[in-house]
């Protein structure tokens, strides 16, 4: 069960709140520049969205969609947020020339008709790399219906959201750090931007898998990709931890309005 927090700090009363034990880390968010009104009405509005995207999404909890859609064996009528995953990841598919796989690899044996009927093939679907980035898309753009104008959001440190700015700056400035040794490998401005970082960590090893050959990256390096839309950076910076270098400047281009840093760490 998420846990969430909020309160309002400083002289110039900026709303900080966070959500905890989502999508197996935590969520922050400082509001420095809306009405109080709104503000609240975001804040419960992402209260609410997150519960749900997790109850959705949560392929750990075994009575999530996505859990007994993995379970099935035959074929499911999934939900409209469910389908419009499972949809997207096979359009980043084939944008990443089938790098990123929600299914380790076997993704074009995954089928979805025109009623949303979902078949398998025995498969498993995983959205851990595009479920933090789906919530921050979703909350810039609540933010902007509710003229919302600064907001930093921190998930889980390797997906960020800056709109507007920072109370006494003209931008967000993030940190990209070191994982291996203290220190900041670059300092990245965000102004109505998103950030995704991916890459191996001491306490978070490999993880990414390569879906043609079925082995983790083992690399000491990070990508960090800076997006105006949270969910393509989110999957682009994990596509290019497994790409190639030429792979990965062909498919960074079809990711218009991107751009990608590399760390060796």
């Amino acid at each position: 069960m998420i846990r969430t927090q909020k309160e309002y700090v400083g002289p110039s009363r900026t709303f900080h709140g966070s959500i905890d034990s989502l999508m197996g880390t935590r969520l922050e968010i400082l509001v420095s520049e809306g009405a109080p009104e709104a503000v609240s009405r975001l804040w419960e509005w992402l209260c609410v969205e997150s519960a749900r995207l997790q109850k959705v999404l949560d392929r750990f909890d075994p009575d999530s969609e996505l859990s007994i859609l993995n379970r099935s064996v035959a074929p499911v009528r999934a939900g409209e947020t469910l389908s419009w995953m499972i949809r997207t990841a096979i359009r980043y598919h084939r944008l990443t020339e089938g790098l990123f796989d929600v299914a380790k690899g076997n993704l074009n044996e995954v089928s979805i008709d025109d009623s949303d009927l979902v078949d398998l093939g025995g498969r498993v679907l995983d959205f851990g790399g595009m479920a933090k980035g789906l919530l921050l898309s979703r909350l810039g753009s609540a933010a902007a219906a509710e003229g919302v104008g600064s907001l930093f959001a921190d998930f889980g440190g390797s997906s960020i959201l800056g709109l507007g700015h920072h109370p006494f700056g003209d931008c967000w400035t993030v940190g990209v750090r070191n994982p291996f040794r203290p220190g900041v490998l670059e300092d990245i401005t965000l102004r109505n931007q998103a950030m995704s970082t991916s890459g191996n960590t001491p306490s978070y090893g490999a993880h990414i898998i390569n879906p043609f050959t079925g082995e983790y990256v083992t690399a000491r390096r990070q990508v960090t990709v800076v997006s105006e839309d949270a969910l393509d950076a989110e999957v682009l910076s994990t596509t290019l931890m497994i790409a190639g270098e030429e792979q990965a400047e062909r498919v960074a281009a079809r990711f218009p309005g991107c751009s990608a840093r590399f760390y060796d760490v």
